[in-house]
């Protein structure tokens, strides 16, 4: 593999120029705008213990590189910029697997540990049946509608309903990137944006959901 062999797998790109995909780059500004709002929010908010605050706190960062990764994927298209794409929205959904598991389920670390490893060998799974590109994110959206039923179960009703709004919005985002090149001929710029605006969204919601215990 070469790390500056460059990749074309959007509808927007035509060619392997720099800012070739100019309203891809562009939306994942969302991103950015996103981490703003929750950093403000973060900073008013009031912890229930020092352990939610500082994993609300990686969270947010976390969205940040997500944007700064994208960013960097959307300007340069390469293997390169397409891991630092890919390996903050992994890290952001195994660690919000791991604190759905403890703090919405209330369930030991050591289970929540485990729920990682399940995630993983289905991830492996799935990429070995020729799903590598979206294996990952199937999985996060079984994980979200799974554990709303689970928080259903436990009357964790606020989280349940957070949870599944943000499994809505993420289906919808998921369809719209599996669209793209699908419809190149009759959307020149592609549906990819789409995904991006949708996702930030999701990520809100989801870190609110986490500080907060519900969407308000």
């Amino acid at each position: 593999m070469i790390l500056n062999e460059s990749i074309d797998i959007y509808c927007e790109r035509v060619s392997s120029d720099i800012f070739a995909e100019p309203i891809n780059f562009i939306t994942n500004f969302a991103f950015i705008i996103v981490y703003i709002l929750l950093y403000r929010r973060y900073k008013k908010r009031v912890f229930n213990s020092k352990v939610e605050q500082y994993y609300s706190l990686i969270l947010i960062f976390l969205i940040l590189f997500i944007g700064f990764g994208s960013l960097l994927f959307h300007l340069l298209g390469t293997v390169l910029s397409a891991i630092a794409d890919v390996v903050p929205i992994m890290i952001f959904i195994i660690l919000y697997l791991y604190l759905s598991v403890k703090f919405f389920l209330n369930c030991s670390q050591r289970a929540a540990i485990f729920s990682i490893g399940i995630f993983l060998i289905f991830n492996t799974l799935l990429t070995a049946l020729g799903v590598e590109e979206i294996a990952s994110y199937l999985l996060a959206l079984f994980s979200m509608l799974l554990i709303s039923i689970l928080t259903y179960k436990k009357k964790e009703y606020d989280i349940s309903f957070g949870l599944l709004i943000a499994s809505f919005i993420f289906t919808i985002s998921l369809s719209l990137r599996q669209m793209d090149l699908l419809y190149c001929a009759h959307v020149e710029i592609g549906t990819h944006w789409l995904w991006h605006i949708l996702n930030s969204i999701l990520l809100y919601m989801l870190v609110i959901l986490f500080m907060d215990r519900k969407l308000k």
